[in-house]
C-alpha cells in the first residue's frame, strides 16, 4: 500500500506558516447560458407542394458548467437548447452540439422549411439550460444577438379539409370520416397525395399511424365504429422530420377534430315587431349547449334569396344573447340567429321572424 507522508524538515518549515482560512470553494454557477451568435446557411428559399427544403442554423452557446442537451418530451416541449420560429406549423427547432464543448460551442438543428411558410422567417425564443437546470436562458434572441432571417417564397400548398357522416351521429352508430386534399394555388382536387391519420394520443405523440393516399378526386373516406368515433381524429401531410428530432414531425397541412354529437338549439325573438327606420331592436334569445363567448350571428333575408350576417353578440353565463336589429327602410324584414358549428357541436338556427321598418 502507498502512503503519503511529509518529511520532517518540510514539516517543521510548513509548521512556521500561519494558518489561513481554508481555500474557498468554486463559486456557484447562478448565471444561464449565454447566447453568443445566430446563423443560417442561407438567406433565402423557394419551396412547391410536399417538398421540404432543410436550411441549416448554427447557435453558439456559452456556460460556466456547461449547456445540458434534453430530448424533446411531447405536450412539454421540454427540447434544450432549441429555437422558436415566427411560422407555423413546425416552429420548434432542436439544437444538438457539433462543435466545441458544452461550455463553448456550436450547437447546430435543421428548419424545416415547407410550403405552409411564406414571407419572412427568424428566431423570436431561444431556450437552454445549463447542467445545474437551475439557470435557463428563455428570451427573444433578437434582443442579444444580430438574428439572421429567411426569406421563404412558397406555392401550392395542400389543403384539408376532414369531416364526419352523419353528424351529430347518432348514439351508437358508426360515421363516415371523409378527407378531401387539394391544391391552394390551383384550388384543384390533390390525387394520390400521402396522408397520415391517427387518433386520441396519436394525434399529440408518436404511434398509432396509419398511411392512406387520396384517390382521383382528392377524398379518402373510412368508417369509424363506435368506439373508435369517440376519439379525437386528426390528418396530416407529413413532409421530412428534423434530422435530429423525429417528433413532432413535420407537418405541411393538417385538420382534426371530433365526431359532434349534438347541433346547436336556437331560439330567438325581437323585443318589438315594428321600428322606425334605422333605430335597433334588441333581439333576445339562447343557445344550447351552452358555450359562454360564442360568437352568435343575426342573420337577414335577401333579395337574392341569400341569408347575410347584419350583426353579432356573445353568449353570457347565462346562456342567452343579446343582438341588434336594425330597419334599413319602410319595409318588412326577415331575420333569424345562426350559432356557427364549432367543436362542441353543429351549427344550428332559430326560426325565423319578422320586423317592419316605419
Amino acid at each position: 500500500m502507498r502512503t503519503s507522508f511529509v518529511a520532517p524538515a518540510v514539516a517543521a518549515v510548513l509548521s512556521l506558516i500561519p494558518a489561513g482560512p481554508a481555500s474557498a470553494a468554486s463559486a456557484a454557477d447562478t448565471a444561464p447560458p449565454r447566447l453568443e451568435s445566430i446563423t443560417l446557411d442561407r438567406t433565402s428559399v423557394t419551396v412547391s407542394g410536399i417538398q421540404t427544403q432543410l436550411v441549416g442554423v448554427r447557435v453558439r452557446l456559452t456556460d460556466e458548467t456547461g449547456v445540458q442537451p434534453i430530448e424533446y418530451v411531447a405536450g412539454q416541449e421540454l427540447a434544450s437548447p432549441r429555437l422558436r420560429l415566427n411560422a407555423s406549423p413546425n416552429s420548434l427547432v432542436l439544437l444538438r452540439l457539433a462543435e466545441g464543448t458544452d461550455k463553448d460551442g456550436i450547437w447546430t438543428g435543421k428548419l424545416p422549411v415547407t410550403s405552409a411558410w411564406s414571407g419572412t422567417v427568424q428566431p423570436i425564443s431561444i431556450y437552454a439550460a445549463d447542467q445545474t437546470y437551475a439557470n435557463v436562458l428563455d428570451t427573444d434572441p433578437r434582443t442579444l444577438v444580430d438574428t439572421p432571417s429567411l426569406q421563404v417564397q412558397s406555392s401550392h400548398r395542400p389543403g384539408l379539409d376532414m369531416t364526419f357522416s352523419p353528424e351529430p351521429a347518432p348514439a351508437g352508430k358508426p360515421v363516415t370520416q371523409r378527407v378531401r386534399a387539394w391544391d391552394t394555388t390551383t384550388g384543384k382536387p390533390w390525387a394520390n397525395l400521402s396522408l397520415r391519420l391517427s387518433s386520441d394520443n396519436g394525434c399529440a405523440e408518436p404511434g398509432n399511424i396509419t398511411t392512406v393516399k387520396t384517390r382521383a378526386d382528392g377524398t379518402y373516406q373510412r368508417t369509424l365504429n363506435a368506439t373508435q368515433r369517440q376519439w379525437l381524429q386528426c390528418v396530416w401531410v407529413p413532409g421530412v422530420d428534423q434530422p435530429a428530432m423525429s417528433y413532432p414531425m413535420t407537418v405541411i397541412a393538417s385538420d382534426g377534430g371530433h365526431v359532434r354529437t349534438q347541433r346547436y338549439a336556437v331560439s330567438a325573438a325581437p323585443a318589438a315587431k315594428s321600428a322606425p327606420v334605422g333605430k335597433s331592436v334588441n333581439v333576445n334569445g339562447s343557445a344550447t349547449p351552452l358555450h359562454k363567448g360564442k360568437v352568435m350571428q343575426l342573420q337577414r333575408l335577401y333579395p337574392d334569396k341569400t341569408w347575410r350576417k347584419v350583426s353579432t353578440a356573445k353568449v353570457r353565463d347565462s346562456g342567452r344573447f343579446t343582438l341588434a336589429a336594425t330597419p334599413a327602410g319602410k319595409a318588412t324584414y326577415s331575420y333569424r340567429v345562426y350559432a356557427p358549428g364549432d367543436s362542441y357541436a353543429v351549427g344550428g338556427v332559430s326560426k325565423t321572424f319578422t320586423i317592419r321598418g316605419t
